[in-house]
């Protein structure tokens, strides 16, 4: 009988009918990564979060199995369809990931054992796929509704995803769907909106969530713009609640500019920055991140993501954004799997990058000298601000 859990130290024998790995994937294999010399990232106790935010008993990712982590035999052990949802939900506690979670705590219960604040507004921002949506799921997740109460429905945190084009018929519309306080085809809008602002108060809302919000703050429909901030400033209003709004940097610019929204506690804000190439510590993070993925795939062995050789050409690929990271390595998993190999080669990743490259563009840093990368297009990235309580900050 198999074990349950073998060693994470053994590798597991091929079989003896298996066909070897192509040769020239096997030479392409970067040699393993090396720790980093930093001391801050000699361990992912230092450099990674000791204690989850609150799931509500639900596993962390799907490496776990019943608050068990599996060990990556069992996990190379697994259906194929099984490993896809594996890569597919993989979730890594990053430095980005917890310092933002950490700011929006901050802010909901600004005191330990104290009480939720209210009638302020806070700006998650930052460039797309930089985590913010995923950090504000995971903490709502946190704090599940409670609907056994003799007083009806009580809903701690309510998150809510405002539609594309968002005016006000369809701000109010998103979040009286996620309090259950109405039908916009059944009644006026701001009949609705008195709805929902009932809602807030009876379901005693601690902290509202708008995840999206430049899809409502542009300045491409001044009518609309105008409308929300003035929804915003209702619900701040009610003096019961927060509101934490999260959104692309230039976003923070228009709500700062609104006197009448800034000065509801003088807007705290919290931006997620990529991960930067230009200092040590820095690449010494990105390539701890790439490590941690490469630890948690479902494959019989490692593939070296953490090495220099191998951060340094993701990094080149993602801009240090970790959303394009894990779809990266997810579409070069799927070729792996494909392909029946022990581990995520050079060549799933080069074949990965053949597939999203720019149109022109021949250089695949998979087969070519990274020296001869030609230089990528990447946006400015954004100041932090004095008032933003995590910067200049890594996880201690």
């Amino acid at each position: 009988m198999r074990p349950l859990h073998r060693s994470r130290h053994i590798r597991p024998r091929r079989s003896p009918g298996r066909a070897c790995r192509p040769p020239s994937r096997c030479r392409q294999r970067p040699s393993p990564p090396r720790r980093p010399s930093s001391r801050r990232t000699t361990s992912m106790t230092n450099s990674w979060p000791s204690r989850p935010p609150r799931t509500g008993g639900r596993a962390m990712s799907e490496t776990h199995r019943d608050g068990e982590t599996l060990s990556r035999a069992e996990r190379a052990a697994k259906p194929a369809r099984e490993r896809q949802l594996i890569m597919k939900n993989l979730f890594v506690g990053h430095d980005r990931f917890e310092t933002a979670t950490e700011a929006v705590s901050r802010f909901h219960r600004p005191v330990k054992d104290g009480v939720p604040d209210f009638g302020s507004l806070f700006v998650l921002a930052g460039d797309p796929r930089t985590g913010k949506s995923y950090a504000l799921r995971r903490y709502a997740r946190g704090f599940p509704a409670d609907l056994t109460g003799t007083e009806g429905i009580v809903r701690p945190v309510a998150y809510v995803d405002l539609p594309v084009g968002c005016n006000k018929s369809g701000f109010v519309t998103a979040v009286a769907g996620v309090l259950n306080a109405g039908d916009v085809t059944r009644m006026k809008v701001d009949a609705l909106f008195g709805n929902v602002l009932n809602a807030l108060v009876k379901q005693r809302v601690e902290l509202l969530i708008l995840d999206e919000v430049q899809e409502a703050f542009t300045t491409a429909r001044p009518g609309a713009l105008k409308d929300c901030q003035g929804l915003v400033r209702k619900i701040l209003n009610l003096g019961t609640l927060n509101v934490a709004a999260a959104g692309l940097v230039e976003t923070y610019g228009i709500m700062a500019a609104d006197t009448q929204l800034e000065g509801r506690g003088g807007l705290p804000h919290h931006i997620m920055l990529p991960y930067s190439w230009d200092s040590k510590e820095e690449r010494a993070l990105f390539r701890l991140l790439c490590a941690e993925i490469d630890s948690r795939l479902p494959f019989a062995a490692k593939s070296g993501l953490g090495s220099q050789w191998f951060a340094a050409r993701l990094y080149w690929v993602t801009d240090g954004i970790i959303g394009r990271l894990k779809d990266f390595t997810f579409s070069a998993g799927c070729r792996a799997l494909n392909d029946g190999a022990e581990r995520v080669e050079v060549g799933h990743f080069a074949d990965a990058w053949d597939l999203i490259r720019p149109v022109g563009m021949n250089f695949n840093p998979f087969r070519d000298d990274i020296d001869q990368a030609p230089a990528r297009v990447t946006q400015a990235k954004p100041t932090l601000q004095p008032k933003d309580p995590a910067q200049g900050a890594f996880v201690k």
